[in-house]
């Protein structure tokens, strides 16, 4: 039986937070267009932010897609490749905790950042730490399924509860049964992911749909001095 907490947990609280995001994004860009950035702080600091933010973005983004290959593509894609859960297992396991760990590891760097550097200190607002906190306790909170739930509780595949579920609250039919199954761990893991997509439209993570792609089509542009006539 699906009691009033899991109905709220797992059914009202995921559209909530996706409506959110959705709305939020759409009345951000018409209401503040040129807010819509990361608002940079590299003129200020270059040497933590560069380390940091390389560490960060390029291993979220194998995280990213981890969590695509586990969560929205089903077992039976994987089986018929012929890929079994113990192949799966060593790929997700050693690439999401090295990818994790890293990810982690530029977080803190820029967070380091922030506190230490007083001038990226002085211009640092509410929302800058709370979307680094957030984020690092969503990076945590992953790797620490990956890697202490697996080292202490054992290897758990977490496709065939976690992935059902969001492949089902994806198509408007949640299965709350099978996410209220799994382990404590991994449904933190998953209310703080629905809730850094509830924040992105009010913070500077807007800019994670500002990719510049045009720059790797277009012409590169020529910059030519002018010297003064004596």
């Amino acid at each position: 039986m699906v009691n009033e907490i899991q109905q709220f947990l797992w059914v009202i609280y995921p559209y909530v937070a996706l409506t959110i995001f959705i709305l939020g994004l759409v009345l951000r860009y018409d209401r503040d267009p040129w807010g819509w950035t990361s608002k940079s702080s590299q003129i200020l600091e270059r040497r933590m932010l560069m380390w940091g933010s390389i560490m960060f973005h390029w291993a979220f983004i194998f995280v990213f897609i981890g969590h695509i290959m586990g969560l929205l593509i089903p077992i039976s894609f994987y089986e018929s490749l012929g890929i079994d859960f113990a192949s799966y297992h060593i790929i997700a396991f050693y690439g999401g905790a090295a990818a994790g760990i890293i990810s982690i590891a530029g977080l803190f760097v820029l967070l380091a950042r922030r506190l230490i550097n007083r001038k990226v200190k002085a211009t640092s607002g509410v929302d800058d730490y709370f979307t680094l906190s957030l984020l690092l306790f969503v990076m945590v909170s992953g790797l620490l399924n990956t890697l202490g739930f697996t080292l202490l509780v054992g290897e758990y595949d977490y496709r065939s509860t976690v992935g059902v579920y969001i492949r089902s609250l994806i198509s408007f039919r949640p299965d709350v049964a099978i996410i209220s199954g799994s382990p404590a761990s991994y449904q933190l893991h998953t209310l703080l992911g629905l809730l850094f997509f509830a924040s992105i439209p009010f913070t500077r993570l807007v800019h994670i749909f500002s990719l510049p792609l045009p720059y790797l089509w277009r012409s590169n542009i020529v910059y030519r001095s002018i010297s003064k006539k004596e």
